[in-house]
C-alpha cells in the first residue's frame, strides 16, 4: 500500500461517515405536520394553508398561547393559493405578581388547532381574516 493509495482510503471513509451523518440528520429534523381539513386544503403547523381545489375554504382555527388563553380566528383560502395564517396572542394580566407591581405578560403562539373547513365562494369582503379572543 503506498501513501497516497491509505490517504485516499482515509478520505474516503470520512466523507462516508460525514454523509451517514448528513442523513441521519436530516431523517431526524422536525417536519411541519399537514393535516387533510377537506380533500384538496391541506393546513400545517407551520400557519399556512394550501388549497389545491377550485373552491375557496373558510378555515376556522384556535391559537394556543404559552399563557394558556387562546385566540381563534377565521381565514379565507382561495383556489390554488398558499395563505399564511397570522398567529397572534392576548396578554395575560397577573395582578400582584410582584409585592409592588402587577405585570402583564405576553401571549407567543405555542400550537394551533384547526377546528373546521367549509367552502365559502362568498368570502368576507376584507377578503382576509377575522379574529377573535377566547380564554
Amino acid at each position: 500500500m503506498t501513501k497516497s493509495n491509505g490517504l485516499w482510503t482515509r478520505s474516503a471513509v470520512g466523507v462516508s461517515i460525514a454523509a451517514l451523518i448528513a442523513a441521519a440528520t436530516g431523517m431526524l429534523a422536525p417536519q411541519a405536520a399537514a393535516k387533510e381539513l377537506a380533500p384538496g386544503l391541506n393546513c400545517g403547523d407551520d400557519y399556512t394553508c394550501h388549497n389545491d381545489t377550485d373552491d375557496t375554504y373558510r378555515v376556522t382555527w384556535r391559537m394556543n398561547c404559552t399563557t394558556g388563553l387562546g385566540k381563534q380566528s377565521t381565514t379565507w383560502v382561495s383556489p390554488h393559493r398558499t395563505e399564511a395564517l397570522r398567529p397572534s396572542c392576548p396578554t395575560d394580566y397577573k395582578p400582584g405578581f410582584t409585592d409592588d407591581f402587577s405585570k402583564w405578560i405576553p401571549g407567543s403562539p405555542r400550537s394551533i388547532e384547526y377546528l373546521t373547513a367549509q367552502v365559502d365562494n362568498d368570502p368576507a369582503p376584507n377578503g382576509g381574516t377575522s379574529t377573535g379572543s377566547t380564554g
